[in-house]
């Protein structure tokens, strides 16, 4: 074989070791990329790209009660990942012009916590980063069917989903063996109700609020289309909405509310001292509900050990047990008329002119998946993973609320919605005429609108 074949050969079979060196790259490559979409791929290849010795998480959160879970969950990230989390407490009160002006001195946030109700105005401000690697099998594999709602805006998914509030009813087992299905059966129950000397109240909550008083509304109102993101979807004035709030306007002659000094406070007081059989609460109550619990059973304990002792008197035997309040669902109105709850999901929000956008993601995907087990104990709010055990009858009540309820909407008009809305319920609690009033409330949120 002549030189020139010779060479020849080499050029090919260099050439053939290439293209298979090539492709035994792209396998891997294609076998790397093909791994799937899971928090521990994720945490893995995020950690890859940081630098743990320089960056610094800046993590701006706005509700002084999460500083202790944060505080901890910073620890024990940084512990983990040896990547240290700088934790500011906001608490001005325009927070996205403060975000920017911080931008533009190289000073914002990487990460921020905060409620889906204000996800417009962070995706239009351009202050929200889309989680588009965030495929939607994986998320509705490891969050609920509301939570992926509450942080889809448009189409596309922001935020790492931390914590929500909703609202329950809370009732007086002593009273009611269980807990009405519809606001007809509290009113059934008052009618027979005999007070027998213990000032109770029946029925109460927040006339005013109107994030509660949507729940007569929620079922059959189009507040801003499915996802609540479409401020040009909006009817509340069809003949559903008038049933529901004629329900709504006749529960004032039953229930002898003054609706001016009546807040959620004054019905978790009422509560507290065991002066009220029914009551729609916010989730918030939760940490309130269970010292109530612990005391009563204290209480319970030292009364019938005095009893076996004979010590207790006859009126301290009498007030054992006097308060044991437990947790239902939000009623339906009547037989025909359901009802919807309210839910808000908060979430930690990655700032694209941050600093550190990979560890940001990292902190943010952490806080949702890892830092859940000590939230409620920390904080009082229950996280938007579901722990896999350990939840007790109440918290699976509240965690049933919240996956069949609505997101509030996160559209820029939502404050004028609530505050207008909360103008009609007023009138309406007052005997004003239901149809003239919805038709003025659908009109002004159509000129809003525009």
């Amino acid at each position: 074989m002549n030189r020139k074949k010779i060479a020849w050969l080499l050029v090919v079979v260099m050439l053939c070791s290439a293209l298979c060196g090539c492709g035994e790259n792209q396998k891997r490559d294609d076998k790397e990329s093909a791994q799937p979409v899971n928090y521990d791929n994720l945490m893995e290849q995020w950690s890859q790209q940081v630098d743990v010795e320089s960056d610094v998480l800046t993590c701006w959160y706005t509700d002084e009660a999460d500083k202790a879970w944060l505080e901890s969950s910073a620890k024990k990230f940084e512990k983990e990942y040896a990547a240290k989390v700088n934790l500011v407490y906001y608490d001005g009160i325009s927070l996205f012009e403060d975000m920017n002006q911080a931008n533009q001195k190289e000073e914002g946030p990487d990460l921020y916590l905060l409620g889906n109700d204000q996800l417009q105005i962070a995706t239009q401000s351009g202050l929200a980063e889309e989680l588009s690697w965030l495929q939607e099998e994986y998320f509705l594999e490891t969050y609920s069917e509301v939570a992926r709602k509450a942080t889809n805006y448009q189409g596309k998914q922001y935020g790492y989903p931390l914590y929500f509030d909703t609202y329950c009813l809370v009732y007086d087992a002593n009273l009611l063996e269980t807990a009405p299905a519809s606001i007809e059966d509290i009113i059934t129950f008052l009618d027979a109700y005999e007070d027998t000397g213990s000032t109770k109240a029946v029925f109460r909550w927040d006339v005013a609020d109107p994030y509660i008083n949507s729940m007569f509304l929620g079922s059959y109102a189009n507040l801003f289309g499915e996802n609540g993101d479409e401020p040009e979807s909006f009817t509340i004035n069809n003949e559903q909405c008038i049933a529901t709030m004629e329900y709504f306007q006749s529960l004032s002659a039953y229930l002898w509310m003054d609706k001016d000094n009546i807040s959620h406070d004054t019905v978790m007081n009422r509560i507290k001292d065991g002066t009220l059989v029914l009551g729609l609460c916010k989730s918030d109550m939760l940490p309130d509900l269970y010292t109530m619990q612990e005391e009563s059973v204290s209480t319970t304990e030292q009364d019938v050990a005095g009893e076996a002792s004979g010590e207790a008197t006859e009126a301290e035997m009498d007030n054992v047990q006097t308060t044991n309040y437990q947790i239902s669902y939000v009623p339906s109105l009547t037989a025909e008329l359901s009802s919807t709850s309210f839910s808000t999901t908060y979430s930690a929000f990655v700032n694209p002119y941050g600093k550190n956008n990979v560890l940001a993601n990292m902190f943010g995907l952490y806080l949702s998946i890892s830092c859940g087990e000590n939230q409620f104990e920390t904080s009082g709010k229950l996280p938007v993973v579901e722990p896999k055990d350990g939840l007790d009858d109440v918290k699976k009540v509240v965690y049933a609320q919240y996956r069949n309820s609505k997101p509030v909407p996160k559209v820029v008009v939502l404050g004028d919605y609530l505050t207008e809305s909360a103008i009609a319920f007023d009138a309406i609690w007052e005997g004003n005429d239901v149809t003239e009033q919805l038709n003025q409330l659908q009109q002004t949120m159509e000129e809003k609108i525009q």
